[in-house]
């Protein structure tokens, strides 16, 4: 990653707990919009959720519109990665958000997905019971 969004990915997640984070959000994600590398930030944006998952990051709001730019363009396996090593509400979210936008044979794999975390032992209640929802809504 460059040093400039290397920067520019560090002052997001000072920002992070900031009342006014949706806002900051907003204007960080405007700027590594303009960097010719920006791809490289969906996974640093990724972690800065799974870090802070009690953060309202927006419904979606300007991060995951950012990364969803990418749609089938490498994000989804960047979120899948990220799954794997913490799913959050707003990450497993955002899987259901991909299952939505997916042919069959895609939506299959993405349910898979989705499954294996609501068997998951380690991870948060919420999560879990957000997770077992979705699945519900996508049974076959």
């Amino acid at each position: 990653m460059d040093v400039n969004l290397e920067k520019i990915i560090e002052r997001l997640n000072i920002s992070v707990l900031n009342k006014d984070f949706l806002s900051i959000s907003n204007d960080i994600t405007e700027e590594i919009d303009g960097s010719e590398n920006a791809f490289n930030a969906v996974e640093p944006i990724l972690k800065l959720i799974e870090n802070n998952p009690n953060v309202d990051f927006g419904t979606p709001g300007p991060l995951i519109h950012f990364v969803e730019k990418f749609y089938k363009n490498g994000y989804e396996e960047k979120l899948i990665d990220s799954l794997d090593r913490q799913p959050t509400k707003h990450t497993v979210w955002m899987l259901n958000r991909i299952i939505n936008g997916s042919d069959e044979e895609k939506k299959k794999y993405y349910i898979n997905i989705l499954e294996s975390i609501t068997s998951s032992q380690n991870i948060d209640e919420g999560v879990m019971v957000l997770a077992q929802h979705f699945r519900f809504l996508h049974r076959m």
